[in-house]
C-alpha cells in the first residue's frame, strides 16, 4: 500500500489500539511490529483497504507520503533509541517521529536536539487513557518540535478524545514539555489511587462495613462532585464478584509495583524545591507494600492502642475529605508543571492543558472543570483562589478522618500528607526557626531575624 498517512511502529497493546483507531477515523496506516505474532494478529475487520501490515522498516517508511509521520509505541529506554537509529537511515529532512511511550522527558529533551540536527521533527507524546482510550480516543500531550506538531496535529487531534467540540489533544511546549506533564499527571494518578483506596480501607477495617455498604458509598459519590472515571472504575472494581461469589477485590495480593513516571516526579518536585506530598506518599506506599514478608512479622511483632472508629454521617465526611485530599494532589502536581514551565521557559498554558485532561485519560474528573477555572485565577497554587474557597467547608471532615483513623492505628499516609499540606498552606509561621537556631549553633550557618534586616550568627555556647 502506498501513500499512507502514518505508521505505528510497536503492535502491542497500546500500539495496536492506537492503530486501529487511526484506521476507523479512515487514515491509511502502515503498521509495524519487529514481533511476528503481533503482526500476525493485527486485523481490523471491513478496513483492510486502510492499513498494510508491513514485513520491514524500509517497506513501512516506503508506504508513507511525505512528509513521513512515524507513530512509535515501544517501551520506554533505550528500545526507542533502538528503533530512531533503525529508522533514521530511511528518513528524509522534515521528516516526523512520535514517541507515544512514557519516556523520561530529558530522554525526549535529548532526543529531539539530536534529530532536530539532522532536519528530522520529532515530538514526545503523552498518551493517557489505557487500552481503551488508545483505541477510542485518548488524552494526549505533545511536545517537541513545533513543525512536526504542524505536520501531524491533524491526525492526533482526530484520534483524540473529545470533550464538547474540543480535541483532547495538545501541543504543551518544545523539547520534553510533553512527557513531563504526562509524568507529573501520572504522579497525580498516583496520588488519587491511593486516596481512594485509603478511603475504601477506613471504610472497611476502621468503621467495619459490609462490602455492600461501601460499594453503595462509592455509587453514591458518583452522583457528586468526586464524579470521575477513578471512581467510575471503583464502582465495577467493587461490584467484581469472584467464582465464588465473594468480592474478587478481597483476593487480590496488597503488594503493587510503580513504573518510572512516579519516581521521576518525586526526583523533579526535590531538584525545583516543590512540595508534593500527597503524590510521595503515593509513590512510596506502593514501594512499601512489596516488603509483604517484612509487614507480616511487625504485624505479629509491633502492637498499637487502637480506638474503635465512630463517625456519623460517614458517606458525607469520607467523601469531603477525599474531594479535600484529591483537589489538593491536582494543587501539587500543577505547582509542579508551573515550577518547571517557569525555569525551563516553557510558557505551559496549564488551563488549556487541563482542558486535554477533561476526557479520555485516566484521571478525568467533574472536578476539572473547577480546577481549569482556578487556574485562570493563580497558576501558582489552585488552592489559594477563588474557584476552592468551598475547600474550608471540607477541612473538617478530612482531619477527623486522618485523627480516628490514626487513633484506629490505621496507616492513611496519603490522606494525612494532604491535611499537612493544608495546613502548611495556611501556617502563616512554621518551625523552622528553630531549626535556623540549631544550625547555626552546631555550624554557624546564619540566620535571618524578623526585626532587622541582613544574616547573624550568635555564640550560642
Amino acid at each position: 500500500m502506498k501513500n499512507c498517512d502514518i505508521a505505528l511502529y510497536g503492535l502491542g497493546v497500546m500500539g495496536s489500539s492506537l492503530a486501529k483507531n487511526m484506521i476507523h477515523h479512515d487514515f491509511r496506516v502502515a503498521a509495524y511490529s519487529k514481533s511476528d505474532a503481533e503482526r500476525a494478529r493485527f486485523a481490523v475487520p471491513g478496513k483492510e483497504d486502510h492499513y498494510a501490515v508491513c514485513a520491514g522498516v524500509r517497506e513501512m517508511v516506503e508506504s508513507l507520503k511525505t512528509p513521513r509521520i512515524i507513530f512509535m509505541m515501544v517501551t520506554a529506554g533505550p528500545a526507542v533509541d533502538s528503533v530512531i537509529a533503525e529508522l533514521v537511515p530511511f528518513l528524509e529532512p522534515g521528516d516526523v517521529l512520535i514517541d507515544g511511550g512514557n519516556s523520561y522527558f530529558k530522554d525526549t529533551a535529548r532526543r529531539y536536539e539530536d534529530l532536530e540536527n539532522k532536519g528530522i521533527c520529532f515530538l514526545g507524546v503523552g498518551v493517557s487513557g489505557g487500552e481503551k482510550g488508545a483505541l477510542y480516543g485518548p488524552s494526549m500531550m505533545a511536545g517537541g518540535s513545533r513543525k512536526g506538531w504542524e505536520a501531524s496535529r491533524h491526525i492526533l487531534q482526530t484520534i483524540a478524545a473529545h470533550c464538547g467540540e474540543d480535541s483532547c489533544c495538545t501541543y504543551i511546549s518544545r523539547e520534553g514539555a510533553g512527557h513531563y506533564v504526562k509524568m507529573v499527571h501520572n504522579g497525580i494518578e498516583y496520588a488519587v489511587l491511593q486516596l481512594i483506596a485509603e478511603t475504601y480501607y477506613v471504610m472497611k477495617h476502621g468503621l467495619h462495613l459490609t462490602h455492600e455498604q461501601i460499594t453503595d458509598i462509592f455509587r453514591e459519590w458518583k452522583s457528586s462532585r468526586l464524579n470521575s472515571y477513578l471512581i467510575d472504575i471503583s464502582v465495577s472494581v467493587l461490584e467484581k464478584m469472584d467464582e465464588d461469589g465473594t468480592p474478587l477485590v478481597e483476593k487480590i495480593l496488597d503488594v503493587a509495583a510503580q513504573k518510572g513516571t512516579g519516581r521521576w516526579t518525586l526526583e523533579e518536585s526535590i531538584a525545583r524545591g516543590v512540595y508534593i506530598p500527597t503524590i510521595f506518599e503515593a509513590v512510596f506506599a506502593r514501594n512499601f507494600s512489596s516488603d509483604k514478608e517484612v509487614r507480616k512479622e511487625g504485624y505479629q511483632k509491633l502492637s498499637a492502642t487502637a480506638v474503635p472508629v465512630v463517625m456519623d454521617t460517614c458517606a458525607k465526611k469520607l467523601g469531603d475529605a477525599l474531594l479535600l485530599s484529591i483537589i489538593v494532589s491536582y494543587a501539587q502536581g500543577m505547582a509542579l508543571i508551573a515550577k518547571a514551565s517557569d525555569e525551563n521557559g516553557w510558557d505551559i498554558d496549564l488551563a488549556d492543558l487541563i482542558g486535554v485532561w477533561r476526557a479520555g485519560c485516566i484521571i478525568r474528573s467533574e472536578l476539572l472543570t473547577e480546577v481549569k477555572d482556578s487556574l485562570k485565577e493563580n497558576e501558582k497554587n489552585l488552592i489559594l483562589t477563588d474557584t476552592f474557597s468551598y475547600i474550608g467547608d471540607l477541612e473538617p471532615a478530612l482531619r477527623e478522618t486522618v485523627t480516628k483513623a490514626e487513633n484506629a492505628a490505621i496507616a492513611v499516609p496519603a490522606l494525612a500528607s494532604a491535611l499537612h499540606y493544608y495546613d502548611y498552606y495556611r501556617s502563616e509561621q512554621m518551625p523552622v526557626n528553630f531549626v535556623q537556631a540549631l544550625r547555626d549553633c552546631f555550624g554557624a550557618h546564619t540566620y535571618e531575624r524578623t526585626d532587622r534586616e541582613g544574616h547573624f550568627h550568635t555564640e550560642w555556647e
